[in-house]
C-alpha cells in the first residue's frame, strides 16, 4: 500500500463496513487527540497538512447525537440532491457482482455511482442513480482528456465534464456556454496537479465567473481514504467527493465470495459510517449544515508546516493565525 494508504486505514474502513469487527456503520472514535498526520504519521498528501479549525465561542461545537447536523448537498443549481457529499466510482476491473452490490448499496443510501468504466447493464434498473461515460473528446477547447458524463438521475439530462486536476481551466467558459452542469476532477486520469490545488482553484475560478451556484464540482479518486479527506476537500471547494479505492478496501476486494447481498450490506454500512463521521467532524467545527456552511469554507481549515505557495493556492491560513 502507498500514497497514504496503510493497514490501519484499511482496517478502519473495514470496521465501518462490517467486514471485520463488531460495530458496522459506526465511526471508530479513539480519543479527542490526533493519531494521524502531520502529528503522528508522516504526511504524504497536501491535505495531511491541513487540520480543522475547532469550534470557538462564536461558533460553538455541535453534538450530532443530540442536535441535527445536515449532510445533504445539492448539485447543478439544486437539480440534484444527495444524502451526503459522496459519489462512488467503480473500477473497470470490478466484477459484475461487485458492481451490482455497490450500485444497490449506494442507491439505497441516496448517493451517486460512477460506472463509466464498467456498466454491466446496471442502467436498466438503476439508471437514475448512476453517472456514465457517454463520449470522449479531444479538441482545442478542451486540453487533454475530456469525457462527458450523462447523469440520468433526473429527466433533465445533466452533463458533467471529466478532466484531470489542473491549475488552469481555459476551456471552462466555453463548456458552461454549451450547458455543462458540473466538472468532475478525476485524479485517476493522471495529472501532475494535486487534487487539493485543482479543487481550490476551480472553485475560485467559478466564483470569479459568477457561476459557482450553477456549476457543481465533483472530485476524487484513489487518494480519498476516509471521511476526513471528504471533509477537507469539501471545505476546499468541492460539492461531492468520489470514493474508489476506499470502497474496494472496505468491502474486501473485487473477488469477495460472500455474495452480492453481503457486499451490498457492507457498502451500505460503510456509507452510513462515513455519513455519521462527517456529522462528528462537522459538529466539532461548529457546522450544522454541510451544504450551506462547509462547501468552499477554507476558513474552517488551517495549514501545518505547508509550503507558502501551496497554502496561497489553497487559500488556507497558517495554523495559529486567527
Amino acid at each position: 500500500m502507498s500514497h497514504g494508504w496503510n493497514a490501519r486505514r484499511v482496517k478502519r474502513l473495514q470496521e465501518m463496513a462490517g467486514t471485520v469487527g463488531r460495530q458496522p456503520a459506526e465511526p471508530p472514535i479513539a480519543s479527542m487527540g490526533s493519531t494521524g498526520p502531520p502529528h503522528i504519521e508522516d504526511p504524504l498528501l497536501i491535505r495531511d497538512r491541513l487540520v480543522s479549525d475547532g469550534a470557538q465561542v462564536t461558533r460553538p461545537s455541535i453534538d450530532p447525537y443530540r442536535e441535527p447536523v445536515e449532510t445533504y448537498v445539492y448539485l447543478c443549481g439544486g437539480k440534484l440532491r444527495l444524502s451526503m457529499p459522496v459519489v462512488v466510482k467503480i473500477s473497470r476491473n470490478a466484477s459484475k457482482e461487485f458492481c451490482e452490490a455497490v450500485v444497490k448499496g449506494a442507491y439505497c443510501m441516496d448517493v451517486l455511482v460512477d460506472v463509466s468504466e464498467t456498466q454491466h447493464g446496471m442502467f436498466e434498473r438503476y439508471g437514475d442513480g448512476l453517472l456514465a461515460d457517454i463520449s470522449l473528446a479531444e479538441t482545442d477547447k478542451y486540453a487533454g482528456y475530456v469525457s462527458a458524463l450523462y447523469n440520468l438521475r433526473k429527466l433533465g439530462k445533466l452533463v458533467f465534464v471529466r478532466v484531470p486536476p489542473s491549475e488552469t481551466y481555459p476551456w471552462l467558459k466555453h463548456a458552461v456556454g454549451m450547458g455543462v452542469a458540473g466538472v468532475y476532477l478525476d485524479e485517476e486520469i493522471g495529472s501532475e496537479t494535486p487534487l487539493e490545488i485543482g479543487v481550490s482553484l476551480l472553485d475560485v475560478e467559478l466564483r470569479r465567473m459568477g457561476l459557482r451556484n450553477a456549476v457543481s464540482i465533483l472530485a476524487g479518486g484513489w487518494s480519498v481514504r476516509c471521511s476526513e479527506d471528504v471533509f477537507k476537500l469539501v471545505a476546499l471547494g468541492a460539492d461531492a467527493i468520489v470514493l474508489s479505492k476506499a470502497v474496494e478496501y472496505a468491502v474486501g476486494g473485487f473477488d469477495v465470495k460472500t455474495g452480492v447481498d453481503v457486499m451490498r450490506e457492507r457498502v451500505e454500512n460503510l456509507l452510513l459510517g462515513v455519513q455519521r463521521e462527517l456529522k462528528l467532524l462537522a459538529g466539532a467545527a461548529g457546522v450544522s449544515n454541510i451544504y450551506n456552511s462547509l462547501v468552499g469554507s477554507r476558513e474552517l481549515l488551517r495549514a501545518v508546516e505547508l509550503d507558502r505557495d501551496i497554502r496561497l493556492k489553497l487559500g488556507v491560513k497558517q495554523a495559529g493565525v486567527g
